[in-house]
């Protein structure tokens, strides 16, 4: 067979047809960064996925505010969700060898912060960004394919990034309507999103769960990760 183009290869694995050899493929990142691996790897031989999106959210009556601030040498970050109903906010810990995050106060502790959550969530209107897919596609061409996703499942998002692992379960217990109100609007949330990831241009959407046997069980995979 021909040499396919690194698209072609990627859509090729995807789809269970036959390959010329094994993608290898690395995430489009900022530059410099990525031009330095072209450089060394070469653009024949490595292929691109670039983090890319189908729709947008927009919160007319909320915002984020983020600052950054230093316990000791250690680099933290607090980011502030206001609403309408109130004020949240969660804390990060930068490692400071990769440079990545990691939560270490979600913005959920107790019953009050769930309203201010509705209030951010009801206040989101879920639209359409079909251009931006385009505009990344043809700004990588043959050399990969956008990486667009929808959202974690209301249960992996409620203990990932609202809640937290430590917390959920008591909330399960002792909040179970705020729990559950809370599922519903992710819930519709997710359909929303779901209707426009089916219309839109992209060949796959990536669905970013990451689920861990151990944190959810099989009935609350079936109620919460598969019925939708």
């Amino acid at each position: 067979m021909r040499a396919l183009t690194h698209r072609e290869r990627i859509l090729a694995l995807l789809q269970g047809r036959e390959l010329d050899r094994v993608p290898f493929i690395t995430y489009d990142f900022e530059p410099p960064a990525i031009a330095d691996v072209l450089a060394t790897v070469g653009p024949e031989r490595i292929g691109l996925l670039r983090w890319s999106a189908i729709h947008r959210v927009e919160h007319p009556h909320c915002r984020f505010h983020t600052e950054v601030f230093y316990r000791g040498e250690a680099k933290w970050e607090r980011t502030t969700l206001f609403t309408p109903a109130g004020s949240i906010y969660e804390e990060r810990a930068y490692e400071p060898g990769y440079g990545s995050k990691a939560i270490r106060k979600h913005y959920i502790q107790e019953a009050s912060d769930y309203e201010v959550l509705w209030a951010y969530l009801e206040d989101c209107v879920i639209l359409e960004d079909y251009d931006r897919y385009r505009s990344d596609a043809a700004a990588l061409g043959d050399q990969g394919l956008p990486l667009t996703a929808v959202e974690r499942t209301p249960y992996q998002q409620l203990w990932v990034e609202w809640v937290g692992l430590d917390l959920l379960p008591y909330h399960f217990a002792d909040l179970p309507e705020q729990v559950e109100h809370t599922i519903e609007l992710l819930r519709g949330r997710a359909r929303r999103i779901f209707e426009l990831a089916v219309r839109s241009p992209a060949p796959f959407i990536d669905f970013p769960d990451n689920i861990t046997a151990p944190a959810i069980g099989p009935r609350r995979f079936r109620e919460y990760c598969v019925c939708l």
